[in-house]
């Protein structure tokens, strides 16, 4: 799945299952870059829809001080 079409709520749910493929004591190497490969993708995703989320929260706190 895109990151287009996901929310964070997904992609973080999605970052969960990958951990604990990660840190299972019979990680599967086939799988393995692949795995890392996607959860770069998805934790670029959440660290830009924070910060988006972040600077449209102060822009409504801007406008609510003023």
């Amino acid at each position: 799945m895109s990151t287009e079409e996901l929310t964070y709520s997904q992609a973080l749910e999605e970052l969960r299952s990958i951990h604990a493929r990660l840190s299972a004591p019979d990680v599967d190497v086939d799988k393995l870059l692949e795995d890392v490969t996607r959860a770069s993708v998805l934790l670029d995703f959440c660290q830009r829809r924070i910060t988006a989320v972040g600077e449209q929260l102060e822009e409504v706190l801007q406008d609510f001080d003023s």
